[in-house]
C-alpha cells in the first residue's frame, strides 16, 4: 500500500514495481480530470435538454448539439495534459494556449453556422453551450482540488533522503569576504 509518491504507509508493502506505480500515476491526473469534468458536463447537458425540451424538440435537438459540442470542447485540456505530460514547460503553455485557442474558435464556428438554422433554437443552443462549459469546468475544479500530484519523482526523493548534502560537485560556493 502506497501513499501518493510518497514511498509505502508505515506497515504497507508495496505491490507493483515502480516503473507501472510511475506510470499510473503520470496517467492519473489527466484521466481524473477528463473523467470529472465530462460527468459534471453530460449531467448539465441532460439537464439542459430536458428543461429545453419544454420549448419543443428544435429546442431540445439544440440544447442536445451544444451540450455535446461543449462536453467534446472540455476534454481538450485533459488530453492536452496527457499529450504534453513530458514536455517542457514552455512546450506545455504553447499547447495549452493553441488547443484552448482552437477550441474557441472551433465552438465560435459550430454557433455561428448552426445559429441560423431555422428549426433550431439559437438561444437554447447558446444557453447549452455556456451552462454545460461552465458545468463541465466546475467539475475539473473540482477534481484539481483533490488531486495529490507528486513534485518530484521516487528516485529523486530517495537520493535527497538519503545523502546529507549535495554531491561534491554540486557543493555551494560561497564567494571570499573581503576583510575591512
Amino acid at each position: 500500500m502506497t501513499d501518493s509518491a510518497f514511498g509505502p504507509v508505515a506497515g504497507g508493502a508495496e505491490a507493483r514495481p515502480a516503473g507501472s506505480q510511475a506510470e499510473a500515476q503520470a496517467d492519473e491526473p489527466g484521466r481524473r480530470l477528463l473523467r470529472s469534468g465530462t460527468r459534471a458536463a453530460v449531467a448539465v447537458a441532460v439537464v439542459v435538454t430536458l428543461v429545453s425540451a419544454l420549448w419543443g424538440p428544435g429546442a431540445a435537438v439544440a440544447a442536445a448539439l451544444g451540450g455535446g459540442l461543449a462536453t467534446a470542447a472540455l476534454a481538450v485540456g485533459p488530453l492536452l495534459l496527457h499529450a504534453t505530460r513530458d514536455a517542457s514547460p514552455p512546450a506545455v503553455t504553447a499547447a495549452a494556449a493553441g488547443g484552448y485557442a482552437a477550441v474557441v474558435v472551433i465552438l465560435g464556428l459550430a454557433f455561428a453556422l448552426l445559429a441560423p438554422v431555422a428549426w433550431l433554437s439559437a438561444e437554447h443552443l447558446a444557453a447549452a453551450l455556456v451552462a454545460v462549459t461552465v458545468g463541465g469546468l466546475a467539475g475539473q475544479v473540482r477534481a484539481v482540488t483533490r488531486l495529490r500530484v507528486p513534485v518530484f519523482d521516487e528516485a529523486s526523493s530517495e537520493q535527497a533522503r538519503g545523502s546529507s548534502g549535495p554531491p561534491d560537485d554540486d557543493a555551494a560556493q560561497s564567494p571570499p569576504f573581503a576583510a575591512r
